[in-house]
């Protein structure tokens, strides 16, 4: 099995087996198409307790202050496009209705059935001190509410994590 490291944001993530891996950001088949649609960095396929779960992962150098308006909203409201773009993409090459999304994905990944994959959206912010993370982790969880809700995932898809998390979570180096 061949592993990858990913080098976003000042943070080494990885190593990953490339076959649960997908550097969607980097695809082909998001460069045809960047215009407009912004993305996730990867897509990351870990074994949960009830079965699969694709984990979409952004990763950040720093975040504004919540109390920083505008600033703040816009944040929020970006990692929402990428989080939903994301899945969309990959639902969409899944369900072939993007054949080169289709073709770039691993056997493993192309094999989840779109009736039982969980999702998970995964932010990681390098240097951020924890009491920073629950503001962060509250605002993304609204503005990400109605996916949630439409596509019944877990009242725990949404994750802001910093740097020191994300290395418990096997994430980082």
């Amino acid at each position: 099995m061949t592993k990858i490291t990913i080098l976003e944001s000042g943070m080494h993530f990885g190593p990953f087996d490339e076959n649960r891996c997908f550097q969607i950001e980097k695809s082909q088949s998001y460069l045809t198409m960047q215009e407009g649609v912004k993305i996730a960095e990867f897509l990351l396929l870990r074994k949960q307790k009830k079965g699969e779960t694709l984990w979409i992962i952004e990763a950040k150098s720093s975040s504004p202050n919540p109390a920083t308006k505008p600033d703040f909203d816009c944040f929020i409201e970006d990692l929402r496009d990428k989080f939903s773009n994301t899945m969309y993409l990959y639902l969409a090459g899944l369900l072939e209705r993007r054949p080169a999304v289709a073709s770039e994905l691993s056997m493993e990944m192309k094999v989840l059935s779109p009736k039982k994959v969980d999702f998970r959206f995964i932010l990681v912010i390098a240097g951020h001190q924890i009491g920073w993370l629950a503001p962060l982790k509250y605002a993304l969880s609204n503005a990400l509410r109605p996916l949630i809700k439409i596509w019944k995932l877990s009242p725990n898809a949404v994750i802001v994590l910093n740097d020191d998390l994300a290395r418990e979570q096997q994430l980082i180096l």
